[in-house]
């Protein structure tokens, strides 16, 4: 028999058995689960998407300081920090993802509660009205097979009977019995015939009364049916139109923004310049860079027997043009290769050259017989000074400079001198300090 030729067979759990229907109403309230799976299951790859978009991010953060504090130069370092901003974009692009779908989960919480009511125990009323017409429609068949049923067994039970009787009336040919037993099996056995004929009709009866009302019990039943079908049907036909949703909002090949995105960043890498960078090293950091190369200086009696070593008060610091220029002490350090006084603070390339002192005024400030021609140093030992405050921060850059942050108290010994500088003692420590550095505090 080929396979087109197969019929279905009735099956002990066919629909149409007593109480089978229940799988069908079983499949309503599993329609009502499956809706509140799939919003879960929406609501699981949108928080994926969020957590994708929030780590691109996170790693663009991440990689643009590393980036801008490591030692790269030039367009490579412009193109590298160019490069992550495709990060930052598809960020928003699956931030964007994870919107979408969870306008599709509303729209599918929206549909769940319109068509799928609550019953007060629990379910969904829809399951609870197909139970219910069911029932009504399968009750009057259920009476009526239940009687034929009892009529089929006590038909079944009277041929029992009969056959015993036959078998005990045939057994008397072979024993001792008395004709008065033989006429009493004789009748036992004519009783159970007349007993078969009568529950046989009974059985047929009621049978025929059954088969009679099959065709109203199959009209109701799948009456019923239909209306489950017509239900499970709006609900398929909605969750492939919800697939398609979530299809149109995962589609990353529909998102015009991604190759838009991609063509910014080969852009960013075509910038990438070797020579450039290499030309801007040379000129910044190599063979290229301008230098001040010894040259033979006279040497000055007068300003190496000067009476006092000279300092130039420092600059407070600035943040402007028009701010406190650098003192030639600062320069000097600059000229040397060394950070100014005051770290951090930006000057603009004309105070700093003002500012620069002569080849000349670098040698003689190295000028081995300025230690010789030094005033005597004052003894301030047991001298009590002037309570001052700290307006800046300041770092010595000689053995005989007191060094303080901000905000730190201690004592101004000697006011200042014609060159801006001051004696103090901090902690223990004599040292010179520049008097605009600090303020007098009021005792």
């Amino acid at each position: 028999m080929s396979a087109g030729d197969e019929t279905l067979q009735p099956s002990s759990d066919s629909f149409w058995d007593i109480d089978c229907y229940k799988t069908t109403v079983k499949r309503t309230e599993d329609g009502l689960h499956m809706c509140s799976e799939l919003m879960k299951l929406i609501t699981e790859r949108s928080e994926i998407e969020m957590k994708y978009a929030n780590k691109l991010k996170m790693w663009c953060k991440k990689w643009s300081d590393i980036i801008d504090k490591g030692p790269e130069y030039g367009t490579n370092k412009d193109v590298l920090v160019g490069s992550l901003h495709e990060a930052d974009a598809m960020g928003d692009v699956h931030n964007g993802i994870k919107d979408r779908l969870m306008e599709v989960h509303a729209e599918l919480k929206k549909w769940k509660n319109e068509n799928f009511k609550k019953a007060m125990v629990g379910g969904c009323k829809e399951a609870k009205q197909f139970e219910d017409d069911f029932k009504k429609a399968q009750k009057p068949w259920a009476k009526k097979l239940a009687k034929v049923q009892k009529c089929k067994k006590d038909y079944f039970t009277a041929c029992k009977q009969e056959v015993a009787a036959q078998q005990a009336l045939s057994q008397t040919g072979t024993g001792a019995v008395t004709e008065e037993q033989v006429k009493k099996l004789q009748e036992k056995v004519e009783k159970c015939q007349r007993d078969v004929s009568q529950t046989r009709d009974k059985y047929e009866e009621t049978l025929k009364e059954l088969n009679s009302y099959k065709s109203i019990y199959i009209i109701d039943m799948k009456e019923v049916f239909d209306n489950t079908q017509k239900f499970e049907e709006k609900r398929l036909e909605y969750f492939k139109d919800i697939l398609i949703g979530i299809h149109h909002a995962l589609d990353l090949t529909q998102i015009n923004e991604i190759s838009t995105i991609y063509e910014l960043l080969k852009q960013k890498i075509g910038l990438s310049d070797a020579s450039k960078d290499l030309i801007w090293w040379s000129q910044n950091r190599g063979a290229d860079m301008p230098m001040n190369w010894p040259e033979f200086e006279e040497f000055s009696l007068e300003q190496s027997l000067s009476t006092r070593k000279e300092k130039s008060r420092p600059g407070v610091p600035i943040s402007s043009n028009n701010d406190t220029i650098r003192s030639s002490k600062s320069s000097l350090h600059n000229l040397a290769g060394k950070e100014p006084v005051q770290e951090g603070k930006a000057v603009t390339a004309g105070v700093v050259a003002s500012q620069i002192p002569s080849k000349a005024n670098a040698v003689q400030s190295s000028n081995p017989f300025d230690e010789d021609d030094d005033e005597e140093e004052e003894d301030f030992s047991n001298q009590v000074g002037v309570l001052v405050q700290a307006l800046f921060d300041y770092v010595g850059h000689e053995k005989d400079e007191l060094s303080f942050k901000s905000g730190d108290k201690f004592e101004k010994l000697k006011d200042r001198d014609d060159q801006g500088w001051c004696t103090g003692r901090r902690d223990g420590q004599i040292g010179l300090f520049p008097d605009n550095y600090v303020k007098v505090v009021d005792q």
